[in-house]
């Protein structure tokens, strides 16, 4: 008989590429798969496919992101809603596989009252990545630790994570990467027709947050013509409206896209970018998905030093890690020309293949899976 694996998180699956590479995955190795998440902007349910055979609902309550205790009063009836959820479903649920402590510790709670097995995977250590006043940050590491020590399994998106939770005490750690599961040439070419010629294109997809070079690239694009700005994602209201001001000449926002699109807008641009401010602890410990991603497609990539991430473009000679500012950052471009970043693709190309293939995460997760 199947095993059920429901995915939890406080966000929306729709787009959550590193949530539906593995339910796709699971689902076609023999698991039943379901998810459960968070529909931010408005107060209605919704569901949608993540494949033939995985079905997402999405509970809309509003709320937002990155605002902290504002945010508090939405998160808590989420979580009573994601526990009655549960409940109603409790028969049809074998293994739970919840994202970060805003749902993590509602699913343990649900997992050990009904004899569940619990996946906790770990996108952000919580304390260090959203906005918890200080004086609540020990308790708020205590209890994130708990529910890694009383899980099943742990699972974190990059090796450094390690020393980030070394508090705790898991009683079973693998790590998979945040890396694509597609080939480069299935890559669309569809927004070909929009690159601009005569300036070095650079891309952003991903989550508009605080603290990601987002506002000073804007900026920078004002007092250069010599590059444009592709941009992708969704998040904050006043990143956002920034950059869609219409003075931005050289910006071009595609707001929120399929996964696919996403990848495609990368492959279009010459270099795409992952510039985190070090300050934050999080940072610290970064993995985003934009590193895999400049792999597969050949693609440099530009993140900052001192984010952990920067390790591993520096190692693998994948890219350029610069000091977060914005000076830094133009210093690098009044150096660079079409010939520089064409270099770079045979070599992160083979980097994904011999190190960080979606391929090898999958013999991870699903032998996992199977010892659960």
């Amino acid at each position: 008989m199947k095993k059920s694996v429901w995915f939890v998180a406080s966000n929306p699956f729709n787009p959550d590429p590193r949530a539906e590479k593995q339910m796709k995955f699971l689902s076609n190795n023999g698991f039943r798969v379901s998810g459960i998440g968070w529909d931010r902007s408005n107060n209605n349910d919704s569901t949608f496919s993540v494949s033939n055979n995985v079905n997402v609902e999405e509970m809309g309550i509003k709320g937002a992101f990155g605002s902290g205790l504002k945010n508090l009063f939405p998160l808590v009836k989420f979580n009573i809603r994601l526990f009655f959820k549960l409940l109603k479903n409790n028969e049809k649920i074998d293994i739970i596989q919840s994202v970060n402590l805003d749902t993590g510790l509602t699913c343990l709670f649900f997992s050990k009252i009904f004899n569940k097995k619990m996946t906790y995977d770990i996108y952000d250590y919580y304390a260090d990545a959203f906005p918890v006043p200080s004086i609540f940050k020990p308790l708020v590491k205590k209890i994130e630790n708990f529910v890694i020590d009383k899980s099943d399994s742990v699972i974190l998106p990059i090796d450094s994570r390690k020393a980030q939770i070394k508090g705790s005490h898991p009683k079973s750690l693998l790590t998979i990467y945040n890396t694509p599961d597609i080939n480069a040439t299935e890559v669309s070419n569809k927004y070909y027709k929009l690159y601009r010629k005569g300036k070095i294109n650079i891309s952003f997809v991903g989550s508009l947050t605080p603290n990601r070079f987002l506002d000073e690239l804007i900026d920078i694009s004002r007092r250069r013509n010599d590059i444009f700005l592709h941009i992708a994602g969704f998040g904050n209201e006043k990143i956002v409206d920034n950059i869609k001001d219409k003075r931005n000449g050289n910006v071009r926002f595609y707001g929120k896209v399929p996964y696919k699109d996403g990848l495609a807008i990368s492959k279009m641009s010459d270099m795409m970018v992952a510039i985190y401010n070090p300050t934050i602890t999080n940072h610290k410990y970064s993995a985003p998905n934009k590193f895999y991603e400049s792999l597969l497609l050949g693609k440099p990539i530009v993140v900052a030093k001192g984010t952990g991430i920067d390790n591993l473009v520096d190692a693998y000679n994948v890219g350029y890690s610069i000091d977060y500012n914005e000076n830094d950052f133009e210093s690098l471009l009044n150096v660079l020309n079409y010939s520089k970043l064409e270099k770079f693709k045979k070599n992160n190309q083979k980097v994904y293949m011999d190190h960080f293939s979606w391929s090898m995460m999958e013999k991870r997760l699903l032998n996992q899976y199977r010892k659960l």
